[in-house]
């Protein structure tokens, strides 16, 4: 006989049947909620993958799509003819819970002056002069090392 606390009766167990807990899933029932939770985590996650894929299109048809995330500017390199209009379609593809930065990404142009920022999941259209050409150097300056970074920087090319 087993030991037993002196103030607390020994109850003996019933080798009977086994009670069963008062909410019970057979083994079947937990496979099929498993595959239930299985399909829908799987549909979530293509939602949220068409939709990401949705926000990279460009807004403006008539304008060069350069897309930026923390792994870099794609294209990186981008050629135009003096003279003619470069409209460039900046589209971040980082989210705001990026810990860097808080998401935001912009394009520096230094030698015109120009410094366009874009939002988490955010698009912006804008211009670049073509006037005098040459080889340019832009870069994200709000995160990721600016500069020193070289997967943040890219090269525009303006030949006559």
């Amino acid at each position: 006989m087993r030991r037993v606390h002196p103030r607390v009766p020994y109850e003996p167990v019933d080798k009977g049947r086994a009670r069963r807990a008062p909410f019970y899933l057979s083994p079947r029932s937990k496979k099929a909620i498993f595959a239930l939770l299985a399909v829908i985590v799987v549909a979530v996650a293509t939602v949220m993958i068409v939709r990401s894929f949705e926000r990279a299109n460009p807004i403006d048809a008539t304008a060069v799509p350069v897309r930026v995330s923390m792994s870099g500017f794609s294209p990186s390199e981008l050629t135009a003819q003096a003279g003619m209009p470069l409209r460039i379609n900046l589209i971040n593809l980082d989210n705001a819970y990026h810990t860097d930065g808080g998401g935001w990404h912009d394009l520096v142009l230094e030698a015109f002056r120009m410094n366009v920022s874009v939002e988490p999941l955010g698009q912006r259209v804008f211009s670049v002069p073509t006037d005098a050409p040459g080889t340019y150097t832009w870069y994200c300056d709000l995160c990721c090392g600016g500069k020193e970074n070289p997967s943040m920087i890219g090269t525009l090319r303006i030949v006559p």
